[in-house]
């Protein structure tokens, strides 16, 4: 049967035990965002490439898969691994990335971490924009796109599931906002129970967007890379951290699973003492995610094996000290974002990254010397 997924689109929905009911929390839908130049930009490719390298899990997926296991051998580290490319332009570009995703999820399947906790293994992540040849818009062109975008998706989502992979659909720029939550929950109400997503908190829609999560829910909490208008987001980064810890904390009382990815050490132990151990979250029920490549090698290993919490517990008492101490005992999930692909694509991703974050140069240059 047909339902309406967002202001633009119609699907065809598979006919399952549970069939979904959408509704729709309208945001305008403003052009696209205009590139802001600063230096960045005129630096040359190979540069660019050079100084984001630490950031890259190599270019191909192969070396991501091969990183991943590295990164679990030595660290107990987890991996979710992102093939790098958006916007795509036409229907053979789109359908490279659904060959190319249903490639990787077998592979990942093939070569999957030997663990007994399901959640320790690799997971994969994927852009919206890669599976639709028109970005959301107004008129029957973009509607048809994001009709067949939504198609796509799912025929790698329901891949992904029965081969036992987990996936998370990703948040881009607020054009794509309405149509990659409303892709999450049609697939979620459908059946496909492997697929979680992203909220930023940087988009005052999300104050309301958190109240649709639930039980069995997934969902990664990030403050976002895009340059917003002020009309539509945040634009202090210090709000965006705090939001991030209140929505993430809303999101964790009812009873979703809460991956909060921040490489803000004061935002990840205020989201400790705030919402972990008020809300006496178990380690089950939540984990951390970081960009592979920022310094923060420090706390991520105590977060996995635990000794964060045994530090935060001498600082408490009574039921909280209490619960601080079983989370010492079992430690957190810390899971490394894996992006990978060759120059062509990996180009404007790290130089994006670096626009956002400038800072990223100095963490690169850290690397390089062996600095945390």
């Amino acid at each position: 049967r047909q339902e309406q997924i967002g202001e633009f689109m119609t699907v065809q929905l598979p006919v399952k035990d549970r069939q979904p009911t959408v509704k729709m929390d309208s945001t305008q839908v403003t052009t696209s965002p205009g590139a802001r130049k600063s230096i960045i930009d005129s630096i040359p490719l190979k540069l660019v490439l050079f100084l984001a390298k630490p950031y890259l899990a190599g270019k191909s997926s192969a070396e991501a898969i091969a990183r991943a296991h590295k990164l679990f051998a030595e660290n107990k580290f987890a991996g979710t691994l992102d093939i790098l490319g958006e916007d795509a332009a036409t229907v053979e570009d789109c359908q490279y990335y659904v060959n190319a995703y249903i490639s990787l999820i077998d592979e990942v399947a093939g070569h999957q971490i030997a663990t007994d906790e399901p959640r320790r293994r690799m997971t994969i992540s994927m852009k919206p924009s890669m599976f639709s040849t028109q970005a959301p818009a107004p008129g029957q062109a973009s509607e048809r796109a994001l009709d067949e975008a939504f198609d796509r998706i799912m025929k790698v989502v329901d891949h992904a599931q029965r081969r036992g992979i987990e996936m998370t659909l990703e948040a881009e720029d607020h054009r794509w906002t309405n149509f990659h939550l409303e892709t999450y929950f049609a697939l979620f109400k459908a059946g496909y129970t492997n697929l979680g997503t992203v909220l930023q908190s940087r988009l005052f829609r999300t104050e309301k967007d958190i109240k649709r999560f639930g039980e069995g829910m997934r969902v990664r909490m990030v403050i976002g890379i895009y340059q917003e208008p002020e009309s539509i987001a945040e634009t202090q980064k210090p709000i965006m951290k705090d939001l991030l810890v209140k929505y993430a904390g809303e999101l964790a009382q009812n009873g979703v699973y809460v991956e909060i990815a921040s490489h803000d050490t004061q935002c990840i132990e205020h989201f400790v003492r705030y919402v972990v151990l008020p809300q006496k979250l178990p380690a089950s029920r939540w984990e951390t995610q970081f960009l592979l490549g920022v310094p923060r090698s420090k706390m991520q290993k105590t977060l996995t094996d635990g000794s964060y919490f045994s530090e935060i517990a001498r600082t408490l008492d009574g039921t909280e000290a209490k619960h601080a101490l079983e989370l010492a005992k079992s430690g957190v999930i810390v899971r490394m974002y894996l992006p990978y692909g060759r120059d062509k694509v990996s180009g404007p991703y790290c130089r994006r990254r670096l626009k956002a974050n400038p800072n990223m140069i100095a963490y690169g240059i850290k690397n390089v010397l062996g600095l945390e």
